[in-house]
Parts: structure tokens; sequence; C-alpha cells
């Protein structure tokens, strides 16, 4: 069966970010995958993904989050 990942958040320049996200995510047992991309100008974006059945509690997780931040 086929896992629809949906972007839940996108950070620019350093993974630190992203990767902070992705450890907070998974410790609340949430699937989480990092998607980097090159952008025109030579900088990078990375993008957190979550499959489509768990979007709306990995966002209130991610929100919880950036709030302690």
């Amino acid at each position: 069966m086929w896992t629809r990942w949906i972007t839940i958040h996108q950070s620019y320049g350093l993974p630190r970010v992203a990767q902070d996200c992705r450890q907070f995510l998974e410790l609340k047992g949430i699937q989480v995958k990092v998607v980097a991309k090159r952008t025109k100008r030579g900088g990078h974006v990375y993008s957190l993904r979550v499959p489509s059945s768990q979007q709306e509690q990995a966002k209130q997780w991610l929100h919880l989050f950036k709030q302690t931040l």
C-alpha cells in the first residue's frame, strides 16, 4: 500500500531546525522524513514530511514544539 506524504514544515539554510523537529516528532511516535532540495541560488530547502494519516497529530505536536523554542 502506498503512503501519501504531506509537507508540514519547510526551513531554509541549515538543516538544524528540520532535524530537531524530526527528532521531536519521532519521539512522539510519528513517522517523519526530511527531504532536501537545492534552490536556484545555491541554497537549500529542507521539507519535513509526514504520512497523511498522521498529519493533524503531527501539526499539533509541531506547534507545541515551536512554542517551546
